[in-house]
């Protein structure tokens, strides 16, 4: 999809001086036009529809609630609450995370700072992060489960010379051979015709414990766990109650058939791939990531505009601050 924004701004720098203030008359008529024209939004405090206008402040629309008395604006009590981008630039914002873009390509495209664009798409996987655990996905019918692994990535931080490793570029390998606790081990489990759920627990093979607490409340009593030789995944149909098949061991030999974990190791496969487009993942963030690429995957349609409506929607507190950007739920392994 084209990114307007960015072409808009092109657009803006090719024109003539003696046409800017022009363009800026008319950009400015057109949000208000769009602000004067947009009906009271439901009150966030009391739920109430019967709000009118309020003034403006800091060149916003204010709305005061007849039946509370409070005052309140268009993003109160949601994800992009004083924010000072519209629907727009969080929309783009959205489509880049959602495409796999690295921060530093939305800033670029966007003329935002890196630290703007990195903070507008980390309150997007925190609202993410916050809906999964609202509403979390139950896996149901016949599952796949299976591990893959990333790199740890210490991205962001300036190491002390006292670091228990030097730096690695982009692309370096492990240090030590096989899965050692350099590595990150992401737990997934995936329906063969639908969710598809992803956790981070531990470092290198998980045991029977790490599973149960990465898919504890994630796995229905109707779902068929099909892994493929771990032992320690038999501790999930203690857990849940549910049979487990180790398609390595089954008759049809070698996973043939309908006994495979294709399914899980396609996820596999487009977790990595978007882990490298994004040009590493911090591991502290990780499982910030992993809901993302648990709603992303498989999933044919836009999801731009379902998830700028989770942002907006002021049914429960959703703002999170850039100190939770920075603090909230990592990923400590």
């Amino acid at each position: 999809m084209v990114n307007k924004i960015a072409k808009l701004i092109d657009l803006v720098q090719k024109l003539p001086e003696n046409c800017l203030d022009e363009a800026i008359e008319f950009l400015s008529a057109k949000i208000d036009e769009s602000a004067d024209n947009m009906p009271p939004p439901p009150c966030p405090h009391c739920k109430s529809e019967s709000a009118k206008r309020n003034g403006r402040k800091d060149d916003r629309q204010r709305f005061l609630c007849k039946n509370c008395g409070r005052s309140f604006g268009e993003t109160t009590n949601t994800a992009i609450s004083h924010s000072h981008y519209g629907e727009a630039v969080w929309k783009q914002v959205i489509r880049d995370t959602l495409a796999g873009l690295p921060i530093e390509g939305t800033a670029t495209s966007m003329a935002v700072s890196h630290s703007t664009a990195f903070n507008m798409r980390h309150k997007i996987l925190l609202a993410l992060e916050a809906e999964e655990s609202r509403k979390p996905t139950v896996l149901n019918d016949v599952c796949e489960f299976d591990d893959t692994y990333v790199l740890e990535s210490y991205k962001g931080i300036k190491f002390s010379d006292d670091f228990w490793r030097r730096p690695r570029k982009h692309g370096a390998v492990a240090q030590k051979r096989g899965i050692s606790n350099e590595y990150i081990c992401i737990s997934t489990g995936v329906e063969r015709d639908g969710e598809a759920y992803s956790k981070t627990v531990t470092r290198a093979a998980p045991g029977k414990n790490d599973l149960i607490d990465a898919f504890n409340g994630h796995i229905g009593t109707e779902a068929l766990i099909l892994c493929d030789g771990a032992t320690s995944y038999l501790g999930l149909g203690e857990s849940c109650d549910c049979p487990v098949t180790n398609v390595c061991e089954d008759g049809t030999k070698g996973g043939k058939g309908f006994y495979n974990i294709n399914t899980a190791n396609s996820f596999h496969s487009f977790i990595k791939e978007r882990y490298n487009q994004y040009r590493g993942v911090a591991t502290k963030y990780l499982n910030r990531y992993n809901v993302l690429f648990s709603k992303v995957f498989r999933c044919g349609g836009d999801l731009a505009d379902e998830i700028y409506n989770l942002l907006t929607s002021n049914d429960t507190p959703r703002h999170h601050s850039v100190y939770d950007v920075k603090n909230l739920n990592l990923l400590d392994i």
